[in-house]
């Protein structure tokens, strides 16, 4: 089917959704106990015969036994990250048909989830995405965060021609499918951008539905730092570019290399052209090491090219045989 990139913009309304016994929510917690309570509450309510399982990423407040109190089922991650709070929530979770995640804090409507899982079923979408950035309210964003998202936005899109209006959003319905094809390896506030990247680069089909982004409430603290983890959202798309665009990474490194031997070996060709002799020697020594560095380069993205097509394929069988 239609990867990221061929995503679509769903307004969708009401209608049916799945039976919310086949419905598995994952909240990813880190000190949320003055937020929690209301969000599996709303959660409990819309969804009532789904589990609601909270992750308490080594919180130093009273989250778990909030979440708790509220309903929910309580596990514990003591490797703080929201990405290690969400492997585990997902392997720990009863078997689903479609898995919900969602931030802690009281920032993404309860309310929407019905579109969320509606267009996930109708539409058979394996990821659906809560965007925020076209219907965000007043104050949702942190100064420098809406930004930072746009700038990665745009960066995606140019490395992996991914098209989406939220990279960022941790308001999602996933398939068990997905989850049982997609390696997930972030850490981190990462784990969405790889969830983005990874649904295109395997062929999943990929809605997008806009949801009405809140303030924060006093209650909750954010827990992304704009500069610290911004450096670590832009660390790991340059990983995944490599490791799923080999060819294209290190054919930019050749090019980049090929150029600088270009450039350095000019005085030494020059020389050898005009007298005869190279006066230039450390800089000829200089130009053809950046040039053997730059076929290694690209003989290194040919051969790794080759191996994730052919994973790719292997990939594609164990999916035909799975279905």
């Amino acid at each position: 089917m239609t990867a990221l990139d061929e995503s679509v913009r769903v307004q969708a309304t009401g209608s049916s959704v799945p039976d919310s016994s086949r419905v598995a929510v994952v909240i990813p917690c880190h000190d949320e106990a003055g937020t929690i309570g209301r969000v599996v509450g709303r959660f409990r309510e819309l969804l009532p015969d789904a589990e609601v399982l909270v992750v308490d990423n080594a919180s130093h407040d009273e989250t778990a036994r909030v979440a708790e109190e509220a309903g929910a089922r309580v596990v514990g991650e003591t490797r703080l990250g929201k990405g290690f709070a969400l492997m585990a929530g997902f392997q720990l979770a009863r078997d689903a048909d479609y898995y919900v995640m969602v931030d802690g804090d009281d920032t993404y409507p309860a309310s929407d989830v019905a579109r969320l899982l509606h267009v996930a079923e109708q539409e058979g979408a394996d990821m659906v995405i809560g965007t925020r950035l076209e219907s965000d309210r007043p104050g949702a964003f942190p100064p420098g965060h809406g930004l930072g998202n746009r700038l990665f936005i745009w960066l995606v899109r140019l490395l992996f021609g991914i098209r989406t209006r939220d990279l960022l959003s941790g308001y999602r319905v996933l398939t068990s499918r997905f989850l049982a094809t997609v390696p997930l390896v972030a850490t981190g506030f990462d784990v969405e951008a790889e969830l983005s990247v990874q649904a295109q680069s395997h062929g999943f089909r990929v809605a997008e539905v806009p949801v009405a982004y809140r303030p924060r409430p006093s209650q909750s603290r954010s827990k992304l730092r704009t500069l610290r983890d911004g450096a670590h959202i832009l660390s790991n798309i340059m990983i995944l570019f490599r490791d799923y665009r080999p060819l294209s990474f290190f054919g930019s490194l050749c090019a980049a290399l090929f150029a600088a031997s270009l450039l350095c070996g000019y005085a030494p060709v020059d020389d050898f052209v005009r007298t005869g002799f190279v006066d230039h020697l450390p800089r000829a020594v200089l130009a053809a090491a950046l040039f053997i560095l730059a076929a290694l380069s690209l003989a290194v993205g040919v051969l790794l090219s080759s191996i994730n097509r052919r994973s790719a394929e292997l990939a594609m069988l164990i999916r035909k045989r799975s279905s």
